[in-house]
């Protein structure tokens, strides 16, 4: 006798909350469709810079995604919530003495090139790297290295010189990108129910935005494999989108992505429960910034594989910051444990999922899920109780489960190559 498959981690029976969570970390991430429009950027960016006559022609060693592109957890920006950032690095042949601003300055040359040029007036010299900035609201951020050690590829210096500040304020900074994100991925697990779920849930919502696009716009090609991922990234890219919400109108710098995503490392574990991933990041930050706070300093988060590189040498800039994020999380985890309590009704479940992620996508969210309840409704397949509980089989009315909550102001897939 064939052995029974597992219930899907996000199919009807799953707890409303996972498959609230799992449907809104889909509509803050990076789309199917926009990632291979990402990955066509990284290769003609990469091309420009290379190209006879540019400053760096035959000088760049090599290019490779950083950050929550190469880890699967690319989300929309902090004050741009139609636009996307994708970090790449450059590796380039230089001699490891050049001073950081002309290395920031050569790479500025190179991407801006001569007037009539592709990138020409679309590109800024930001203090460790180069961005190029796209009408639809995508950024690229390139950051020049240069190697530290033949011997020990990817280690490597990267570049701060802030145009105001005086050259002996100018610093390199060790770092060891690559071995990270090496290290986050074999420590991220993936389970491949959830990567199934969660992937063909991704390709229905791709589909659907290929639908809604101009009829002379191409569909791009998918892979359901783009849409899966192991529920720790899922979580991840969701604490993001809270920070996100939480800084959008804060002065100074937000809580860095690289040091959420080194905890999430830290406490990843086998499982398919987004929302126990949440709940074990959130308690390890706090227990960790929380120690830190008690004895009055400041957190100092570092890379694993490469100890001299901090992941928090700009943020927290003092125990005022600290503290602010510290509460956050601390309201962070109130709002998870409500959205998954079977006693809580599904328009006060709607009220908190808008508080931690936003109008836009959390709306978005609970205006389908009504829609999918009144169809099934309607045919008689199922009954959504107030606490979220599916029931197969029954009928019933609607219109009392679900209304309208008060406005708001709130608000990856894996690096494939071509």
């Amino acid at each position: 006798m064939a052995a029974l498959r597992p219930p899907s981690p996000l199919g009807p029976e799953a707890p409303l909350g996972e498959i609230l969570l799992a449907e809104t970390a889909i509509r803050i991430e990076l789309p199917p469709g926009l990632h291979r429009l990402a990955v066509e950027r990284y290769d003609a960016i990469r091309k420009h810079i290379e190209r006879p006559g540019s400053p760096l022609a035959d000088r760049v060693a090599l290019f490779y995604p950083q950050g929550s592109m190469a880890i699967r957890a690319t989300i929309k920006a902090r004050k741009r919530d139609d636009g996307y950032d994708i970090d790449i690095i450059a590796e380039l042949l230089l001699s490891v003495s050049m001073p950081p601003a002309e290395v920031l300055d050569l790479l500025f040359a190179a991407v801006n090139g001569p007037p009539g040029s592709l990138y020409h007036g679309k590109v800024k010299r930001q203090t460790r790297c180069v961005t190029v900035e796209y009408e639809d609201g995508m950024h690229l951020d390139i950051t020049p290295s240069i190697l530290a050690d033949q011997s020990d590829p990817r280690k490597s210096f990267i570049h701060h010189a802030k145009k105001e500040e005086p050259i002996s304020a100018h610093k390199r900074l060790l770092i060891n990108t690559y071995a990270f994100i090496e290290w986050f991925n074999r420590r991220a697990p993936v389970d491949l129910l959830f990567s199934e779920a969660y992937g063909n849930r991704s390709l229905a919502f791709d589909r659907m935005l290929m639908k809604a696009a101009a009829p002379a716009e191409p569909v791009p090609d998918h892979s359901t494999k783009e849409g899966g991922k192991s529920s720790v990234v899922v979580a991840l890219q969701l604490l993001k989108r809270n920070r996100n919400l939480r800084y959008a109108h804060r002065d100074g710098r937000m809580p860095p992505s690289v040091m959420m995503a080194c905890f999430a490392g830290h406490v990843a574990a086998p499982g398919n429960s987004i929302s126990g991933a949440l709940d074990a990041i959130v308690k390890h930050m706090l227990h960790v910034m929380g120690e830190a706070h008690a004895a009055g300093r400041l957190v100092d988060v570092r890379n694993p594989v490469c100890l001299d590189e901090r992941f928090t040498d700009r943020w927290p800039e003092n125990l005022v910051a600290q503290h602010t994020y510290i509460n956050d999380l601390k309201a962070f985890s109130h709002q998870l444990s409500l959205l998954m309590s079977e006693d809580l009704t599904l328009p006060k479940k709607r009220n908190i999922l808008i508080e931690m992620f936003g109008e836009g996508p959390a709306g978005a969210v609970i205006d389908e899920y009504a829609a999918q309840l009144a169809r099934g409704v309607r045919d008689g397949t199922r009954l959504i109780s107030p606490s979220g509980r599916v029931v197969i089989g029954a009928a019933a009315s609607v219109s009392t489960l679900i209304k309208p909550a008060a406005a708001h102001t709130f608000f990856g897939a894996p690096w494939r190559k071509k």
